[in-house]
C-alpha cells in the first residue's frame, strides 16, 4: 500500500512540475514573440520614415512609444536573447529618430533659405 502511495505522490510531483514549466515556457514564447513582432514593426516604420511627413513621424513616434512600454512590460520573461534583440530594436529606432531629426532640420534650413532668397529679391 505504501508503495502506491508514493507512486501517487511522485505522479503528483512530476505532473505538477511539468505544468509549472510548460507555463513558465509558454509565458518567455509569449514575450519573446512580441519582441520579434516589435522588431518587425520597426523594421518597417524605419523604411518608412525615410519619406514620413513630419504628422506621420510624430505619429510613428507616438506608436513606438505606446508600443515598446507594452513590450518591455514582459521584459522579466525574456531570454538572454530576446534581451540582445531589445537592445538591437532600440538601437536601430534611435538611428531612424536621428536621421528623421536630421531630414526634418535640413527641410527647415531649406525653407528659411528660400524665404530669405525671397525677401531679397
Amino acid at each position: 500500500m505504501k508503495f502506491i502511495e508514493h507512486i501517487k505522490s511522485w505522479t503528483l510531483v512530476c505532473l505538477l512540475v511539468t505544468s509549472v514549466t510548460a507555463c513558465t515556457s509558454e509565458t518567455r514564447h509569449s514575450a519573446n514573440n512580441e519582441v520579434e513582432e516589435f522588431s518587425t514593426w520597426v523594421d518597417e516604420n524605419s523604411r518608412r520614415a525615410e519619406t514620413a511627413t513630419e504628422e506621420e513621424w510624430n505619429e510613428m513616434e507616438a506608436e513606438y512609444n505606446r508600443k515598446a512600454t507594452e513590450v518591455e512590460k514582459r521584459s522579466a520573461d525574456w531570454d538572454d536573447q530576446t534581451k540582445a534583440e531589445w537592445e538591437k530594436v532600440q538601437a536601430k529606432w534611435q538611428e531612424t529618430v536621428g536621421r528623421s531629426g536630421a531630414r526634418f532640420r535640413a527641410t527647415e534650413g531649406e525653407m528659411e533659405f528660400d524665404t530669405a532668397q525671397d525677401s531679397i529679391e
